[in-house]
């Protein structure tokens, strides 16, 4: 849960904000309104010829040693696209080239003792032939599972779980 303690100070003029109103903070002094948005983020089922989903392992916290899908955040100036196709190829060390649109799904990300809202937009796409995985970056492991024995008790965040139910109950 976002709390507003989190946000103390105007980034303009370092004075106090004001108490949070809805999503926007105001600054006491200069004015500035702050808005409190969403960090934009991406994922992907990976399907391979079994058509079982690749999850990997979390190296990190948060949520380390649990399982997530491959993505992440994006960088700036960088398109959804664009950043799925650079968290691939980082966490896993190959290049996906095509990929479809799933849905998008809220989360929420605590690091750090701060907690933020992501938007994530999810993908699927088809393993590449030949392709050898080789985890890296924020990657520990990586695993497969059959689409009717997905382990959503061991998955890292809650948006995230809802949004691949949804995805496997309409389509599978």
């Amino acid at each position: 849960m976002i709390k507003e303690e989190d946000f103390k100070y105007c980034p303009g003029c370092g004075s106090t904000f004001n108490p949070l109103k809805e999503n926007v903070l105001i600054c006491s002094v200069c004015e500035l309104h702050y808005y409190i948005n969403p960090k934009p983020a991406n994922a992907v089922m990976i399907e391979n010829d079994k058509n079982e989903i690749l999850f990997v392992e979390r190296a990190f916290n948060p949520k380390k040693g649990m399982l997530d899908l491959p993505g992440g955040f994006l960088n700036i100036n960088e398109s959804v696209e664009e950043s799925l196709t650079r968290e691939i190829r980082e966490e896993l060390g190959i290049t996906i080239a095509e990929f479809t649109y799933v849905n998008s799904f809220s989360d929420e990300y605590e690091h750090g003792g701060v907690s933020s809202r992501s938007i994530c937009v999810l993908f699927r796409c088809k393993l590449p032939d030949h392709a050898v995985l080789t985890p890296a970056d924020d990657v520990s492991d990586y695993r497969f599972y059959s689409k009717d024995h997905i382990p959503y008790d061991e998955m890292a965040f809650d948006g995230m779980k809802e949004a691949v139910r949804r995805y496997l109950h309409n389509n599978h």
